[in-house]
């Protein structure tokens, strides 16, 4: 016995005709992971269906999910938009399923109902069906794949069999998934993959070469030239963002200020500065506690980014900052300026994050 698997979310565009062709299965499991037009309705109106809902917690993950919530161990994985030939629902169903195989199927793949048989969308081979007591997907957030080794690939396909997809009607729908694509794979390969920026433009260059000349998109007119162009973004985006992941860091400095005199010189060179922080700690003395409140509205009406008061009651201005990052959990990483003149270069915070240098003016603190 099979159970199909289907993620929706926001699909009511083809769920009705995907779970029509797929009756003859005893079991559908519909995943939804926060719908707001009519998907869970019109799923809820077919006899075989048992509808979940669970947090998005990137297509590897919840499709494995899925996959425990079925009924039977044979797994059948459709999109939900995606449509199962009816050749291929029977040719699936008098299969004779061995433990040690997975099972992959065509992909005709559509953009605005006209099919692309180029531009990376051609050859398309999904590895859908599988045993889930022997494999699973792997925990990609994106491209997740069933996991493969030591099993035995076997295609179902022919000419009559496959599955239909309509990934795309609109150049909007290109541009979300781009982004919503690009995002998990940043996160994904954080840490793990280096970008050289000096690289991208080639990479942008190669993709749209291969996918409009190579896979021949130029003979889809207005289509090919689109996705040709949407595989290439895509490409130069994702880089994008792992480069912007890889490199942010949140730029926190500290000052000591001696008097009022000194914090309005203050504001001044720091909003100047070529990078402006995120944040910034002033410490005061002391001496200077029943100024505050007029310090405090010099700050709020002046100074352009957020600020926090600190007074320290000992010599040792340092411990009171240490003391001061370890109650506070966005202060992970503080460049303490001793006085105000280590100011006057407008470039000194951006020199200072991207050197991490320590001087007789300037020191980093990191948080333990």
């Amino acid at each position: 016995m099979i159970s199909v698997v289907i993620l929706t979310k926001n699909s009511a565009k083809y769920i009705e005709r995907c779970l029509g062709v797929l009756q003859a299965f005893p079991e559908v499991v519909v995943v939804d992971n926060g719908s707001t037009d009519q998907t869970m309705e019109i799923a809820a109106g077919f006899a075989n269906v048992k509808l979940y809902q669970r947090e998005f917690c990137g297509f590897g993950p919840l499709k494995n999910i899925g996959a425990q919530l079925a009924k039977h161990d044979w797994v059948f994985f459709v999109d939900s938009d995606e449509i199962v030939s009816p050749e291929l629902v029977q040719k699936i169903l008098g299969q004779h399923l061995s433990e040690q195989e997975v099972y992959r199927f065509y992909r005709k793949n559509y953009y605005a109902g006209h099919l692309i048989n180029g531009c990376n969308w051609d050859n398309d081979y999904v590895v859908r069906l599988y045993n889930r007591k022997i494999t699973s997907f792997n925990d990609n957030q994106v491209h997740e794949s069933i996991q493969t080794n030591n099993l035995t690939v076997t295609t179902l396909s022919d000419k009559n069999s496959f599955i239909y997809h309509f990934p795309y009607n609109n150049t909007r729908q290109l541009m979300t998934k781009l982004e919503h694509y690009a995002d998990l794979y940043a996160v994904t390969k954080l840490g793990h993959k280096k970008v050289r920026l000096w690289t991208l433009p080639f990479r942008f260059f190669m993709a749209f070469i291969k996918s409009y000349v190579l896979k021949k998109g130029f003979k889809y007119g207005y289509e090919g030239f689109l996705i040709s162009s949407y595989n290439a973004m895509g490409v130069l985006v994702k880089y994008l963002k792992l480069y912007e992941l890889s490199t942010a860091k949140s730029c926190v400095i500290a000052l000591k200020i001696a008097d009022q005199q000194e914090l309005a010189n203050a504001i001044r060179l720091i909003n100047a500065q070529t990078l402006v922080p995120s944040r910034v700690i002033f410490l005061f003395s002391e001496l200077l506690s029943q100024q505050m409140p007029a310090m405090r509205k010099l700050l709020a009406e002046n100074l352009i980014p957020a600020a926090d008061c600190i007074v320290y009651d000992t010599q040792d201005v340092t411990q009171t900052l240490s003391n001061y990052q370890q109650d506070n959990a966005d202060a992970g990483q503080v460049m303490f300026f001793f006085d105000v003149n280590s100011l006057t270069n407008i470039r000194i915070v951006e020199f200072s994050l991207h050197n991490k240098i320590s001087s007789d003016r300037i020191q980093i603190f990191y948080k333990c």
